[in-house]
Order: structure tokens, then sequence, then C-alpha cells
């Protein structure tokens, strides 16, 4: 951008004649002027907190730049472009140091006064007036300039901020929306080093995302014990920083002169040798107030973060990214060296696949292997997806999802070759949902395995859906179901959008989360009622029911007896390479009749299946609750126990039907949870 209207003429041929009799003068009164002029401007609040915010260094340095633009203003060759390009340099410092434009303005009064009594006096009267005029013409063409600088900083946080709206509507993976946030962090003007922090399970403040070379060079430094880890705990000296206050309190602190004030005194050294000057620490909340994320931010300006402009970014990057970390808050904490550690093993294809079987819970016949990708570390140990998964990016879910697939063809082939024709599952990520790359991934891999007749099913991940409408979504869906990949809902159970997903989504099976089976050992009742009315759920949508985490007979048994139509867990078989399948297939025996349950948590479901069915029965005398009475007293009966207190309750109950009262059925509970409860002590 030009400067305006400013006149050719000042700097023109015949200025040179006009300023260079007064060279000698400014020259001699450059200095004497800068020492007024910053004595003007520290008697003004606006301009005293700029100056104290500097270290004494900077405050030289600034002098003598002020000194150099005064000669500069006086130059008798300045040319056009060489001003422009000076003044726009000098208002990019003024605004990222937190001048705000008015006082800008207000100071270039100032700075014309000081000129007036300073200089203009030494001018010999006859060509004082035309020096005045000239000079005053240019520090209009100065202050012109200097606008542009605010304004092209301001267009460049509009800017950002539409780029972190998008990102945060159009992202649902939280590994690429913290990187992405922070990339565009990192393009603002200000120099800007930036972190990414949560709360691990241990309380502690872990950095999961940094950004710049001087963001990475400190993170570094906290890791190895340069300096403290920022910390949380108001009992730590490291707690008293910024962030710390910032995460206990909600509230955006602002450090204007980081490397100065006593507060960050832990860091300051290192910090100061880095170059930061100011600091903001941003605590992301959710909805209740409380901080969930920190994001931190130094700049290599003081008072950077001080101005109306900057303070409204903050307040939106706060508010909007605050609801984003909060629905994507799920994922697991990963410090920033176990996440790059990951990524680069993704990169370099340090991928490696294990099986688990899952077995016809009516018939125990093999009916397919999931695909269980790992990662192989530096010792050759393998990593599980709980500690990487959540470092991955849509990019390392892509390539795991590559990978997957071929090894998917190639070993369903020698499944096939040891005489077992059964389908492979592998995890699909919802991110993918819609993307034509991966359906592109997906539709290659099937026509490699077609000719052996493979059949591939692909489990939804329980995670946040990319961007994209529900149609495009759906043809998806729909596209490779025709193409004969068949559809499962993975985790049924593990999340808030599950339910929504199933009634929206025609999957062919569902897979419910193992952690709603976990807590079998302290509250059976709970984990059998859901697995009861989650197969009936499943079964009413026309779909088939996989229950996860059967670990023992005592589940398996219970599965079965309430309706699902698969089974998966270390009762079953343990992930492993595809080599021992066929092994593992030849030495399986299942023999779990659900009519005849041989654990206290099979009978434990059969009388809860009795007891949820009997309101619906026609009659007390129904076949099924008849024969679901006798399978219970034939379990009493092999146990030994027909004198027992639970065998008396179980007739109490039985006799009563419908009228009994809650409290026998709670002790019954209790009853065979106790001898379930030995069981698992016996086995163990």
């Amino acid at each position: 951008m030009s400067l305006g209207t400013a006149d050719e003429r000042v700097y023109g041929a015949g200025v040179e004649a006009c300023l260079q009799p007064v060279q000698q003068a400014v020259a001699w009164s450059a200095e004497r002027f800068t020492e007024r002029f910053y004595d003007s401007v520290g008697r003004t609040s606006e301009g005293a907190q700029v100056l104290q915010a500097l270290l004494p260094e900077e405050f030289e340095r600034l002098k003598a730049r002020q000194a150099a633009h005064l000669r500069l203003l006086f130059s008798p060759t300045l040319s056009l472009a060489e001003h422009q390009a000076a003044a726009q340099r000098a208002g990019r410092a003024h605004a990222l140091v937190g001048v705000d434009l008015t006082t800008l303005i207000e100071s270039y009064g100032a700075y014309q006064q000081e000129i007036q009594a300073e200089i203009l006096p030494l001018v010999s009267g006859e060509s004082r007036e035309q020096v005045s005029q000239l000079i005053n013409r240019r520090i209009f063409s100065d202050l012109q300039a200097q606008a542009v600088s605010y304004r092209r900083i301001e267009v460049e946080l509009a800017l950002a901020v539409s780029q972190i709206d998008e990102l945060i509507q159009g992202t649902g993976n939280f590994s690429d929306l913290v990187r992405g946030v922070m990339a565009v962090i990192g393009d603002i003007d200000g120099d800007l080093s930036a972190f990414f922090a949560r709360c691990d399970s241990q309380g502690e403040l872990q950095i999961e995302a940094s950004q710049g070379a001087s963001g990475h060079r400190y993170h570094e430094a906290m890791m190895s014990g340069l300096v403290p880890r920022i910390s949380i705990d108001p009992a730590r000296e490291a707690g008293q920083g910024p962030g710390g206050r910032a995460w206990r309190n909600g509230q955006v602190i602002i450090s204007e002169a980081w490397a100065i004030e006593a507060r960050n005194k832990p860091w300051q050294e290192l910090g100061t040798e880095l170059g930061f000057r100011s600091s903001a620490a941003v605590p992301l909340l959710d909805d209740s107030g409380t901080t969930i994320a920190l994001l931190s931010l130094y700049s290599a300006w003081p008072r950077f973060f001080s101005t109306l402009r900057i303070g409204n970014f903050l307040n939106h990057v706060q508010k909007a990214l605050s609801h984003a970390v909060q629905r994507l808050n799920t994922t697991p904490v990963v410090p920033l060296p176990r996440r790059q550690i990951y990524r680069r093993w993704i990169a370099e294809g340090r991928v490696r696949f294990l099986y688990q079987p899952i077995i016809d819970l009516r018939s125990g016949e093999l009916v397919k292997v999931e695909a269980l990708a790992r990662l192989l570390d530096e010792e050759g140990r393998l990593v599980s997806p709980d500690r990487f998964l959540p470092a991955c990016g849509n990019e390392e879910l892509f390539l795991l999802l590559q990978y997957g697939l071929d090894r998917a063809c190639s070993d369903a082939a020698r499944l096939l070759d040891a005489g077992l024709r059964v389908a492979v599952a592998l995890n699909f990520p919802a991110e993918g949902i819609g993307d034509a790359r991966c359906e592109r991934a997906i539709l290659q891999a099937l026509e490699r395995c077609r000719p052996r007749g493979t059949c591939l099913e692909l489990e939804v991940l329980e995670s946040h859906e990319g961007p994209g409408s529900d149609e495009r979504r759906n043809a998806f869906l729909q596209g490779l179901r025709e193409a004969g990949v068949r559809l499962a809902e993975d985790d049924l159970g593990s999340g808030h959008s599950s339910l929504l997903r199933l009634d929206q989504y025609a999957f062919d099976d569902v897979k419910m989360d193992q952690g709603l089976v976990r807590g079998s050992t302290r509250r059976p009742q709970r984990a059998l009622e859901f697995m009861f009315y989650l197969t009936r759920l499943v079964h009413a949508f026309g779909m088939r029911l996989t229950v996860e985490g059967l670990e023992h007979r005592g589940l398996i048994e219970s599965a079965a007896i309430l309706g699902a139509d698969q089974g998966q867990g270390y009762g079953i078989g343990h992930p492993m390479p595809i080599e021992q399948i066929a092994d593992w297939h030849r030495d399986f025996r299942y023999d779990v009749d659900p009519l005849r349950p041989r654990t206290a948590l099979g009978a434990l479901a059969t009388y809860l299946l009795w007891d949820m069915q009997l309101g619906s029965a026609a009659a007390d005398g129904h076949g099924g609750l008849a024969h679901a009475r006798e399978t219970v007293r034939g379990f009493i009966a092999e146990r030994g126990l027909q004198d027992s207190e639970l065998a008396r309750l179980l007739d109490e109950h039985f006799q009563g039907g419908a009228s009994a009262r809650p409290r026998i059925r709670h002790h019954v509970i209790e009853g065979f949870t106790a001898i379930w409860c030995d069981e698992l002590a016996a086995a163990s």
C-alpha cells in the first residue's frame, strides 16, 4: 500500500538542497531529542506501561532506533519506498508491544513538539519554515504507513480466528484439532511459541503439543529437568507461574513483562535466552467452569498480549476451543515426546497385527477374527492401541487402516489355506466415514481379497465423526455394504453417541463394550442387566450382538443365556499371531450349555432372565418361565444347596410370581453373587 496523499516533492531532488544544511544539527541533537521524547512519553500512563515492560538493554536499543528514525526523517536522499518500508517496520513494532493507535497518534504530537523545540531552532531562519513543512509532511506520511501495519495485524488476527473456527467445526479428531490450532497460532505475527497441556491421571500437567523452535526447546528443557515443569499445585513454586494460576482460577493470565516478573523466576533464565518477553496462559473450561486444558502462549515482544485486539482474540479462542476440547476430551493424555515417538513408529511401518477369535455363542463355531494393531517398540515389545491411538491424527489413522487392509487380505488367505473360512474384522475410525480416500483404500483391498472369497468386516470405533453431511456418510456406508463389506458398531455403550449412531446407520453387527461387563465381579446384576437389555435393543434393530470382554466361563455362559449372538474375550482366546489361529481352533472346546449353567453367574443370569420376563408373560405357567425355574433349581441341586437359605428364597419368589417382594429378589441376587465371588476366588 502506498503512503496515500504523501507529496512526492518531499522526496524529490529539490529536497536534498533544503535538508542537507541541517544534517549536522540533526546528528548533534538526535540523542538529546530521543531522551526528551521518551521522557515526555513516560509521563503518560500508557507510555509508562510500555517503557516499564522493557529490559534496560531493550530500552537502549529502542532509543538507538528512535534516533536512527529521526535521522531518516531528515535524510536528504530518503525515497518514498524507503520511508514506507521503515515506517511500516516501526508500526509493526509499536503494534506488537501493545501501543494502541490512539496512543501512537498522541505520541506523534509529542514528537513534533520535540522537533520544534530541539531541532528547528538550529535551522537558519530563512529555511526553517520550509524544513518544518517538509518534516511535518513526512511525519504525517510516517503515521499513515504505521497505521498500515496495524491494519495488517488486525486482518491477520481475523484470519486466524476464522481458521480456528473452521478447524473446530471440521475436525473430529483431538490430535488434529490441537495440532491445527497450534499451527495457526504459530503463523500469527509476534514470534509466538505455544504449548497445549492437560492433566494426566496423577494430576500432573502434561504438555501434549508445542509450537515454534523456542517452544520445542523450552519443552525439552522442562522434560530434562533443566527448568521446572509447569505445575497446577499451589504448594509448589512452579505452581505460582501464570499457567498454574490460570488453571486454578479459570481466568486468562497475562504476563506483560514475563522476563522481569518475580513469579516467573524459575523459568526466566532459559526463557529470556529463548526470547520470551510476554505470555498468556489461557485455561480451557468445561460447562461447569472447571479447567480441562491449558493453552500457554509466549511472545518475543513485551506487552504483546495486552492490547484490546489480542484480548478479544484470546477470549474467542478460550470460548471456542473450550467447547471443542470438552467435546473431544475423552482422549487420554499422551505427553508430547511419547506422541512423537508413536507417530514416527507408525510412519516407519512398525505395525504388527494380532488376531482374536470371535465365536458363535450357540454353537461355539469360530465365525471371525478381529485384527488388532500393535506397535513394535525399539526393544521388540508390542505396544497396545490404548497407548498409541490417542496420539493419532487422521493421517496416522489412515496409515493404520492401510496397513490393516493389507494384512487382513494376506492373513485371510493364510486362514483359508489352513481350512478356516472366516471373516476378518478391522477397526475403522468414525472420522473416516465419508472420506473418499478411505473408501478407495477399502474398495481396492476388496478387489485384492475377492478372488479368495475373503469376507471383510469394519468395526466403526466409537469416536467423533469427521466433516461432511449425514447423506454423504450414509452413502459411504451403503456403498461399502453393497461392495460386500459388513459393518459393525464397536463398543456400544462406551460413549454418548453410540445409540444415536445405532439409530442413524444400518449396521450388520453391534459390539457391546467390554467396560459394561468388567463390573461383573463387583456388581454382576448390573452387568447382566446391561447385557440383557442391549441384546434386545440390538435384536429389535435386526442386528447381531457381540459381547466383548468375556474373560471367564461365567461371562460366556451368561452372554449365551441372555441371548447374545457372538462372544469375544480372554475366556475364549487371547489375541495371537495369525500362525497360531489354526492351533487354537484345533484345541478349542466349547461346552457351554445355556440350558444347564455350571457357574453361579450363569445361574444368576437365568434367574434374572426369568425375573425380567415375568411381567411380560401371559401367565405363571408360561413354558419359558417354567423352564427357567427348573434350570435354576437344577443348579441349586447340583451344588447341594437344596436346604440353603438361597433355595428357600428362590422357592418363595418362584411361588409368589409377580407379586413377590423386591426384598426377596435382592437377597436372591446377593446369594448368587456370594457363590460367584467364591468361584472366582477359587479359580484365582
